[in-house]
């Protein structure tokens, strides 16, 4: 098993190709970067002078078809570049919730969001078996007053460990 066989993949159903959209439900056929300057849309004017807190899901899937990704472990490995941002992580494990629009927090099951910049501190996704995948959400926090920066951009990272 090697990290490029897990793959990145919006929510929101099989034809969604919009990240907007990407608000839990089923995998998409729509592959993603590590990067989260394409996951989120621009922040607008309001959106900065306000603040704002946005939600997207993305599923995380093992394509190798015959190991197991063991021990996985998803962090932030690059936090946005503005100081007026942050990204948040939360593990789906039920991996089938959907909200009604992107200022609706996830919430059942209940999900707690943390900003993890290493593997010590990052979200345990466990195994993920070959084909399979683990559901993950995203926020974004906009503080008000925020400063206009273009691309506001951060990265994500799922280490696997060893085989037990």
């Amino acid at each position: 098993m090697v990290g490029s066989d897990l793959k990145y993949y919006l929510s929101g159903g099989t034809a969604n190709t919009n990240p907007d959209l990407s608000l839990g439900g089923i995998i998409s056929t729509t592959q993603v970067g590590t990067s989260l300057h394409g996951l989120f849309d621009k922040v607008t004017p309001e959106e900065a002078s306000a603040g704002d807190i946005e939600y997207r899901a993305i599923f995380v899937k093992n394509t190798h078809v015959s190991e197991t990704a063991y021990d996985a472990v998803l962090y932030v490995s690059a936090e946005t570049t503005s100081t007026s941002t942050i990204i948040a992580v939360a593990y789906d494990s039920a991996g089938s919730q959907t909200v009604v629009n992107e200022n609706t927090a996830p919430s059942s099951p209940a999900m707690t969001f943390t900003t993890p910049y290493n593997k010590a501190t990052g979200v345990a996704l466990g195994d993920i078996a070959p084909g399979t995948t683990k559901m993950i959400w995203f926020r974004r926090t906009v503080t008000a007053g925020a400063v206009k920066l273009s691309p506001d951009a951060g990265q994500i990272t799922v280490i696997v460990g060893s085989a037990t």
